[in-house]
């Protein structure tokens, strides 16, 4: 263990580190400096922590990697629950795309991501990979929350926001 003071300094019961094998380590130790993980390793029985500015004595928690959503349209948020029952033809034309039309802005689906991240974040997911519109909205406000992403511009087969032209 390095002697320099760390930022953060988590004590738990068990570290999951995706190490071939699934290695599990219990009695962990995960230290964080400059917001990088620099160290994790089962800690010595009776040794103390590593000096930190914080500390977090978790002796019955896991700490374990974030989980990844691989598809979503985060801003979509702003119309969860709008005629939610209906077959996914008939929802998508006639109630989504016409409040996508109305409604979408850069401020909107800035909005509506910095919910979905709140919301990701909460059960544990670390990064997306989004697709909508406004991408760029998209990507500033999930790096503002903190979240790790792959952003890309939704391209559909008839006008939509950034692509008036699909086929260019």
């Amino acid at each position: 263990m390095n002697s320099e003071d760390f930022d953060l300094v988590v004590a738990a019961g068990a570290a999951l580190t995706m190490n071939p094998g699934g290695e599990v380590l219990e009695n962990a130790l995960v230290c964080v400096r400059g917001g990088v993980i620099e160290e994790v390793e089962a800690r010595v029985a009776g040794s103390p922590p590593p000096r930190a500015r914080e500390a977090i004595d978790a002796p019955r928690g896991v700490v374990m990697p974030g989980f990844v959503n691989a598809h979503t349209h985060a801003p979509m948020t702003l119309f969860r629950g709008l005629a939610d029952d209906l077959p996914l033809a008939e929802w998508l034309s006639g109630h989504i795309f016409p409040a996508e039309a109305r409604h979408l802005s850069q401020e909107t689906v800035r909005a509506g991501t910095l919910l979905a991240a709140a919301e990701m974040l909460l059960a544990g997911v670390t990064c997306c990979c989004d697709g909508y519109f406004f991408e760029e909205a998209v990507a500033e406000a999930l790096e503002e929350a903190g979240m790790r992403a792959v952003a890309g511009h939704g391209v559909i087969d008839f006008p939509a926001p950034g692509a008036p032209d699909p086929a260019k």
